[in-house]
């Protein structure tokens, strides 16, 4: 391993040390998620497993983030790397930039078992687009020019066209020596009576990517009114899962970012149709219920969000859907319901880019929304339905947590029912909002886990310990302890000194350790050092290696039948107990 991963090309360690130095993990971290302070650290909801409350703990002094519930851990470098699902070198690269830092990393290396089915779409997608580009596309891009859709577009987005030819596409790839079950296993290519033909024959080409921008897949529509499905979507493959993606987030991620906003919508041409009027922070799901998953993503991207479905039932739907898997993850999002059955694409052609901006600027807030469905449900004039119309309202105000839209929704509902601001307030659960940390349940380790785990916190913490460590240790009993305080060690070995920032981009190739530290640094130990504590670690661990060894020794004695050797061996055991036995006194 080399002293700062193995990927690294141009950029040595004083480098790498001067660009995390420049940077405050609590302010790049901030950018990403909201963090709120309390005592000398800062929480967040944890973007790296299904968290509902903030686990993740960022501490400004070590310059390290800990999840106490899924143990991630790192700092600067490692959090982008794995916020964006970028290879370390590139996340050292995004944050030399923001450093204002100029380095040179080279060619990030790639290896990835799937490389044949991103390399097979790669070709697919300069075939499409080389198709549309020919005299053959010029009725797919009358098509789309009909639909304002002009070259500029056509080219930013990758749109392409496949031909009306059982297999164009399928000889171009043979021809490049990818075998046959690669082709089928892209979904590009089937197979019909042992002939093997294209997937997509004469239509528009809209290509679909992963978050890092490769193309993964097709939404393939037809354009000269052909009575077939209006679209064929790519099939699941290896590389493309539709719950785990979102339609134009690798482009649409830096719009987010810059106005603190995301839009979802429903299809790629909401999206593209958005994009030409200059609304460039929209995603789209991928004809698929709006899942967990892909609201994970779009809380990496933003906790601001809007939802732009279509008008229709079908809309309506989704809408409630998203609401429910936002929610869960304590976004509140805001919604825009179209008017006249219509998606944002034809509500933009229609009503104009103007109008659909003022739409988007003027969102319904969650509440307006639920309430809006309410009176839609309940006769009001109906004393009875007035009566749970008022109660499911009390119902949703429970759930708001914005004291302010509280009171606001409260005195709005008193006014619009008669009903006394006091009696709905009475009816309204006092609710607080708690940063919790959950805290291991040390109750079943055993004094010689707890003794290992705890030298290796207080390594981390002093250079004095890890010399005591050093003198006095020879083996850990636990590998994944073991391997950590080895590495430490190294470090020390190798720099002069520990520090906690830099002891992770030491281990930026290494998954277990950084994993084993995570868990380390997520115990609530006292920071002042008892060195007679940590002596009584180092005996402990060196009690437990000692009573190994006298088990060994004793396993042996029992399948020896030379005397001599038999008598030395029970010396050694003898010995090995004494040991043992000195270090309980």
């Amino acid at each position: 391993m080399s002293a700062f991963g193995s990927d690294l090309v141009k950029v040595d360690n004083n480098t790498l040390n001067e660009i995390r130095n420049s940077l405050d993990i609590v302010d790049v971290i901030s950018s990403y998620l909201k963090l709120t302070s309390k005592g000398k650290n800062y929480f967040g909801v944890c973007p790296f497993h299904d968290d509902h409350s903030p686990s993740m703990s960022v501490s400004k002094e070590r310059q390290i983030y800990t999840c106490f519930s899924c143990g991630a851990t790192g700092n600067v470098f490692k959090f982008i790397q794995d916020y964006e699902n970028i290879s370390f070198m590139e996340a050292v690269k995004k944050c030399a930039d923001m450093a204002g830092i100029y380095v040179e990393v080279g060619q990030v290396k790639k290896n990835n078992k799937y490389q044949d089915l991103y390399d097979i779409y790669s070709l697919s997608q300069k075939f499409y687009q080389n198709n549309i580009n020919t005299q053959l596309g010029k009725k797919a891009k009358e098509y789309l020019h009909s639909r304002f859709i002009d070259d500029n577009v056509i080219k930013e987005f990758g749109i392409g066209l496949s031909l009306n030819n059982k297999d164009g596409l399928t000889k171009l790839l043979k021809s490049k020596k990818y075998i046959d079950s690669s082709l089928i296993d892209s979904g590009l290519v089937n197979e019909n009576n042992y002939e093997l033909n294209d997937v997509y024959r004469n239509r528009i080409m809209f290509p679909l990517h992963d978050l890092n921008g490769n193309v993964i897949g097709y939404n393939g529509r037809v354009y000269n009114g052909e009575k077939e499905n209006k679209y064929i979507n790519s099939k699941e493959t290896k590389i493309f899962k539709k719950r785990n993606l979102l339609y134009n987030y690798h482009k649409a991620k830096e719009e987010v970012r810059k106005l603190h906003e995301v839009i979802i919508m429903e299809g790629p041409m909401d999206v593209i149709r958005a994009y030409t009027i200059g609304v460039k922070n929209c995603v789209a799901t991928l004809g698929t219920a709006f899942g967990l998953e892909q609201a994970m993503l779009i809380r990496k991207l933003s906790d601001n969000v809007i939802l732009c479905f279509d008008g229709d039932e079908a809309g309506l739907k989704a809408t409630k859907g998203a609401i429910i898997e936002l929610t869960k993850l304590g976004i509140t999002p805001r919604i825009v319901r179209l008017e006249n059955n219509s998606d944002p694409d034809e509500y933009i052609i229609n009503n104009g880019a103007s109008t659909f901006k003022d739409r988007i600027n003027n969102p319904m807030n969650l509440m307006e929304f639920k309430e809006k469905l309410l009176h839609a449900e309940y006769n009001l004039n109906n004393t009875e339905e007035l009566a749970k119309y008022i109660n499911n309202m009390i119902d949703e105000i429970n759930k708001i947590d914005d004291d302010i839209l509280k009171e606001v929704t409260i005195n709005k509902l008193s006014k619009e029912t008669g009903v006394a601001v006091d009696l709905i307030k009475s009816k309204i659960s006092k609710k607080n909002v708690k940063i919790e940390v959950k805290k291991k349940n040390d109750s079943k380790l055993d004094k010689y886990i707890k003794s290992e785990r705890n030298l290796v916190y207080y390594m981390l913490q002093s250079s004095d310990v890890i010399k005591m460590y050093q003198k006095k240790i020879t083996h850990m009993p636990t590998e994944k302890y073991r391997q950590l305080a080895f590495q430490i060690s190294q470090f020390y070995k190798n720099n002069g000194f520990i520090n906690y920032a830099d002891f992770v981009t030491y281990l930026s190739d290494d998954d277990t350790s950084l994993n084993t530290l995570g868990e380390i640094l997520s115990l609530t130990l006292n920071n002042d050092i008892n060195y007679d504590e940590v002596e009584d670690y180092l005996n402990n661990i060196r009690e437990y290696n000692e009573k190994e060894q006298s088990k060994i020794y004793k396993n042996k004695l029992k399948q020896e039948f030379d005397y001599k050797k038999k008598l030395e061996l029970a010396n050694k055991a003898i010995e090995i107990k004494k040991r043992s036995e000195s270090y309980d006194r």
